[in-house]
C-alpha cells in the first residue's frame, strides 16, 4: 500500500481527527480557566494591537475547543482543520519573529501537558518543529476530511 493510500484513508483521517481534536480539547483548557495568564502571553507574542489582546484571549481557547470537539464529532471537519492550520501557522510565524529577534516566552500552546513529549513552557525551535509536525498531522484531514454535517445514506 502506497504513502498516499495510507494518508488518504478513511481510517487514518478518522485517527488523525480524534487525536488532533481531543489534543486541541485539552489545549484549550488551561486557556480558558485562566484567560488572565493566557493574556499576558497572546501579548508576549507582539503580534496583535494591545487593544486586541484581551479579545483574542478569550476567543482563541473557545476557537480551540469548538474546532476540536467538531473534528472529534466530524463536523465539518475540513473547514475546522483549516482554521487549526491557519492558527497553528500565525503562531509559529510569531515564535519563528520572536526567536529570531532573541525573544524567549512562555508558548502558552499546552500548559496541560507542560513537560510531556516536547511540549514546554518557553518558545524554541523544538516549539517550532512540533507546530509543523502538527500541521503536517492536519494536512489529511484537510485534504480528505469530511466537511458535511450530517453524512446521507
Amino acid at each position: 500500500m502506497s504513502i498516499g493510500k495510507i494518508v488518504s484513508s478513511s481510517i487514518t483521517v478518522t485517527v488523525l481527527r480524534v487525536v488532533i481534536g481531543v489534543l486541541f480539547i485539552l489545549a484549550s483548557y488551561s486557556k480558558i480557566i485562566n484567560p488572565v495568564q493566557f493574556s499576558a502571553v497572546v501579548a508576549e507574542y507582539q503580534l496583535l494591537p494591545e487593544s486586541l489582546i484581551p479579545f483574542a484571549a478569550i476567543i482563541l481557547p473557545w476557537l480551540e475547543l469548538m474546532c476540536g470537539m467538531m473534528l472529534v464529532l466530524n463536523v465539518f471537519a475540513q473547514s475546522n482543520a483549516l482554521v487549526m492550520m491557519v492558527v497553528l501557522v500565525i503562531f509559529t510565524i510569531g515564535i519563528t519573529n520572536n526567536l529570531l529577534r532573541g525573544i524567549v516566552h512562555d508558548c502558552g500552546c499546552f500548559e496541560l501537558f507542560e513537560g510531556w513529549f516536547g511540549f514546554q513552557d518557553e518558545i524554541s525551535v523544538s516549539t517550532i518543529l512540533r507546530d509543523l509536525f502538527l500541521i503536517g498531522l492536519i494536512l489529511p484531514i484537510l485534504l480528505y476530511g469530511s466537511n458535511v454535517f450530517f453524512r446521507r445514506r
